[in-house]
């Protein structure tokens, strides 16, 4: 199979989007019970018609995704969400989508009977999503469908921020890639579990929990894993995920000096420091002569690179993928990642992180995980 890429400007007019050609194929292709991937403000994802079982088996193949792993599906409307779950829905879930939709808010509710098993995982749950990508938003309309999307990537790997990370993934697996520029947010949406007593944080993501408990009134719970023999209810739960083929290794500790002395007993391997401003402070600490290049860091082999302010970890959300990705291409064996605070937006970075990475080092008590 030959992989199309079309492209399509999001900065134009709701009407010429949709009267694209790379809409109306992709509203062709997924009527005809394809797979598609699409851009959404999060990262791309790959489509298809949720209520068809085999489309979602042809999101599953495509990305050897685990069949337990259950799909977020994607609606245009408000009033699509009562084609997969059961009328009415709770007060708290109307309040979060009044507040946050359309966004990168999932939703889990109970789901309709009509809904493939394929799609949920064999779970009785749902989750739902109204993304605000105005191509996304168009093909929605203009299809008529509600589209199960996952990220269209290999699974376990970095999710793709752009239309050529879904091409190097998926090239020759899919029919069409539909190019709308590189997301604005850079990681999956925020995952809310609606169906018990309580709300629980099943993924930190673009919406925030400062912003979740605004609206609660009260801390949300959190539940970030799950037992290995049980059933996720939401992506990002049970299986290694965001990892790039380098090696990562996450590095705590307030000290400069002491993350540059870490970062160079990297034993012969092509490495790269990943930090914030700390980078600055060991360059000038480098250029005093504070600091010396040791080991690994003295013969070439180590680079460092400013991934973004750790005041600001909007701009480290949105490049984050797509740095582990531009950093596998360049033939890096080891990514050394400073860790960030994880507050705001940065539990989300710092889920993803942990996630991707093979061990933790905090330097400053001397553990590693």
């Amino acid at each position: 199979m030959k992989t199309e890429i079309l492209k399509v400007d999001s900065n134009m007019s709701p009407a010429d989007i949709l009267g694209s050609e790379a809409v109306i194929k992709a509203t062709r292709l997924l009527q005809q019970g394809e797979v598609v991937a699409i851009p959404t403000e999060t990262v791309y994802g790959l489509a298809g018609d949720c209520f068809n079982p085999d489309a979602v088996s042809k999101i599953f193949a495509a990305k050897g995704r685990p069949n337990d792993n259950p799909l977020i599906v994607h609606i245009a409307d408000h009033k699509d969400i009562y084609r997969v779950t059961p009328r009415p829905i709770n007060d708290l879930a109307f309040e979060l989508i009044t507040r946050f939709w359309p966004g990168p808010l999932t939703i889990i509710l109970p789901k309709k009977e009509e809904l493939p098993s394929e799609t949920t995982a064999g779970l009785d749950t749902v989750a739902i999503r109204m993304p605000s990508h105005p191509v996304t938003k168009a093909i929605l309309s203009r299809s008529g469908l509600i589209l199960a999307a996952p990220s269209a990537n290999s699974s376990g790997f970095p999710s793709p921020t752009r239309a050529n990370h879904v091409l190097r993934d998926l090239n020759n697996k899919i029919p069409l890639i539909v190019d709308g520029g590189s997301c604005s947010v850079g990681l999956e949406s925020t995952v809310v579990d609606l169906t018990a007593d309580e709300p629980v944080l099943l993924r930190p993501g673009g919406i925030t929990a400062y912003q979740l408990e605004e609206v609660i009134g009260r801390k949300i719970k959190r539940q970030y894993d799950i037992e290995p023999d049980s059933s996720p209810k939401s992506p990002g739960l049970k299986y290694k995920h965001y990892s790039p083929r380098a090696d990562v290794i996450l590095l705590a500790s307030n000290s400069p000096s002491l993350i540059w002395e870490e970062a160079c007993k990297t034993k012969g391997k092509r490495a790269l420091l990943i930090t914030t401003e700390t980078a600055e402070e060991i360059n000038d600490l480098l250029a005093s002569s504070e600091l010396k290049a040791t080991g690994d860091c003295a013969d070439g082999n180590f680079e460092i690179f400013e991934m973004g302010s750790f005041v600001n970890p909007e701009i480290i959300a949105r490049r984050l993928f797509a740095l582990l990705r531009d950093m596998d291409n360049q033939g890096f064996d080891i990514l050394l990642v400073e860790k960030i605070s994880d507050s705001g937006l940065g539990e989300a970075v710092m889920n993803r992180l942990m996630r991707a990475a093979s061990q933790v080092i905090n330097i400053d008590n001397e553990t590693k995980e």
